[in-house]
């Protein structure tokens, strides 16, 4: 079994609640909180293994527990930096490893031992908030005004559209390709 936890989230959101209110062109608080839960949801909607993206973001540390490794383990995100990883044979002796890179993702491959555990630790995300390309900061900014234009999840007489067509766009070419 493998478990994938986040151990400490970024520290902030890739867009700012003064960005996403110049976008919807809100000049008032009294829809702070919303604004807020639009922008949460949108930065949801993207990132980590559950995203869109299938990537993370703004900088965020991760920890990954194999209890039964039968081969490489590829870490699930790029932009990854290993700040630990321990590998263990079936009497808890350490196991040495080599890292290669398989497409975009980091690769750990045990060299012996059989019945192996692994503990790995890492960081992945582009970094601060302004590190994160312009085009999924934008690609936020317009799922955030399309909820703000649209507070239902239907309306009638509208053409529906899961996402915004340009958010597709937008996010594609960073989309994490699984090989």
């Amino acid at each position: 079994m493998t478990t994938l936890v986040r151990t400490t989230a970024p520290a902030e959101a890739p867009i700012t609640l003064s960005e996403a209110k110049a976008q919807i062109r809100v000049d008032h608080n009294e829809e702070d909180v919303l604004i807020q839960h639009y922008i949460d949801a949108a930065t949801s909607l993207l990132d980590g293994p559950a995203g869109l993206l299938g990537r993370c973001l703004v900088t965020q540390s991760w920890q990954m527990n194999v209890d039964a490794l039968a081969g490489p383990v590829h870490l699930p995100f790029p932009d990854t930096v290993i700040d630990e990883a321990k590998f263990s044979d079936g009497d808890g002796e350490d196991v040495p490893y080599r890292r290669e890179m398989c497409g975009q993702r980091p690769v750990l491959i045990p060299l012996q031992g059989r019945g192996r555990t692994a503990v790995i630790s890492f960081t992945s995300g582009y970094g601060a908030p302004q590190d994160v390309p312009a085009t999924l900061r934008q690609a936020i900014l317009l799922l955030i005004a399309h909820w703000y234009d649209n507070r239902e999840a239907v309306t009638i007489g509208a053409a529906g559209a899961a996402l915004p067509m340009a958010v597709d766009a937008l996010i594609a070419p960073s989309r994490l390709q699984w090989i």
